[in-house]
């Protein structure tokens, strides 16, 4: 699991983050408190044992973050998350579990009810002391999901990162060419998302906040969705408003997750949002109607054939850098694929993935939605879409969802 990136957009805050330890195993607990008290910006404020114990302890210890197992003995994960946030509402999950499909399937379900975000946790005690990522991952949820930027003390002066600055785009797979230029190509053979987005950024008026470009008046022929970190929810109450023209338009969703959450998030995603979703599948025609999830680990992309029917295809995950699936790649593809016609929805998440993808549909004349700073759990992939100044609307998941009503419907304000 990658590092979490620099430029994220958090909300700040003064303040350590107070995190509070769930797990049976006196092993994990003295890992995962020892790695974070090594943290600047982070405050343990107590390592419990089971689901009662930290209810028990609530709201006195008063933590903004509760890492929680869900396999306990006494009062499991499960049974302790509706209590937890009822007794200390201020307080958000991270959901630390196995990589087992009864792990995943349990995760899921904590996700739907409630939990903003997960972390997989390695199967045995020994992997979970020798893995480097896993540490890695457990310090970058943490600081981003309780809103602050911090350097670990155990990293040497030399290791430090630097301070955030613009990074270039990666090169996009995608022809840059389009029959709408809303930003004008770099005359340069490199390519010009490397060029364009920093001068997109450039342009912005930061002083004033994240400004966003005129909504295009376009009826969409697709959706595309983009989240990570706190996506499930969002998903669910963006897709909720949508429901009764979902019919019209096939919707593809890129959030980012492990291979094994796939189809077990595709069928918890139909149960509550009450629609078809299915697990994204190589040279599948895309159906309106119909949901498709990118299976977790693997980048998804749609392809206009010869024929003009729409498909869905399948890259290698080595094929772009450590975000998986690739919101960047599902993005560009549908700017290819559909032009103007597509409708990108960027919702709550670590890292920047899906900003270049957001420009290529921006030189379409593609409208692209994203959620604004207040309902995201971590503002970094709408924030920095907006950042950029390729924003078409900012708003929470439910204004986000109307909106996109209206232009399916033809009425956009």
């Amino acid at each position: 699991m990658a590092a979490l990136p620099h430029a994220q957009f958090p909300r700040q805050t003064a303040q350590p983050v107070r995190v509070a330890v769930v797990d049976d195993s006196v092993v994990v607990r003295g890992l995962l408190s020892k790695w974070l008290s090594e943290t600047s910006g982070i405050e343990v404020v107590g390592a419990f044992k089971s689901g009662r114990e930290i209810i028990d302890a609530l709201p006195g210890v008063a933590p903004r973050i509760i890492l929680l197992d869900l396999d306990m003995p006494d009062m499991d994960g499960i049974t302790a998350l509706p209590l937890i946030l009822a007794k200390s509402p201020q307080s958000r999950v991270i959901v630390v579990s196995s990589l087992s499909v009864h792990g995943a399937e349990l995760t899921m379900r904590s996700l739907m009810r409630g939990a903003t975000d997960y972390l997989p946790k390695p199967s045995n005690h020994r992997e979970v002391s020798t893995s480097a990522d896993f540490r890695q991952a457990l310090v970058a949820k943490v600081l981003a999901v309780g809103g602050v930027r911090a350097i670990p003390r155990a990293l040497p002066p030399a290791a430090a990162p630097r301070p955030a600055a613009a990074p270039p785009v990666a090169r996009s797979p995608f022809p840059a060419t389009s029959p709408i230029q809303r930003i004008p190509a770099a005359a340069s053979p490199v390519s010009p998302f490397r060029q364009a987005v920093p001068a997109a950024a450039a342009a912005v008026d930061r002083s004033a906040g994240p400004q966003v470009r005129a909504l295009e008046r376009v009826r969409p022929k697709m959706v595309v969705i983009g989240a990570s970190t706190g996506g499930p929810q969002a998903l669910v109450l963006t897709l909720g408003r949508m429901k009764n023209l979902i019919a019209r338009v096939p919707v593809v969703i890129a959030q980012h997750m492990p291979p094994i959450f796939g189809s077990i998030f595709a069928s918890h995603l139909k149960q509550h949002a009450g629609l078809p979703a299915v697990e994204a599948v190589e040279g599948k025609s895309l159906q309106p109607g119909t949901i498709y999830l990118a299976p977790g680990g693997c980048h998804t992309v749609v392809r206009r054939k010869a024929d003009g029917q729409h498909v869905i295809a399948m890259l290698p995950s080595e094929a772009r850098g450590p975000w998986r699936p690739s919101i960047d790649l599902l993005f560009s593809s549908a700017a290819e694929a559909y032009g103007h016609e597509a409708l990108a929805i960027a919702l709550t998440g670590m890292g920047r993935d899906g900003t270049e993808g957001a420009l290529h549909l921006s030189r379409r004349g593609a409208n692209v939605l994203v959620q604004d700073e207040a309902s995201s759990v971590v503002w970094g992939i709408p924030g920095s879409i907006a950042e950029a100044g390729l924003a078409s609307s900012i708003l929470p998941p439910e204004k986000i969802g109307e909106l996109a009503v209206a232009l399916l419907e033809g009425q956009a304000p």
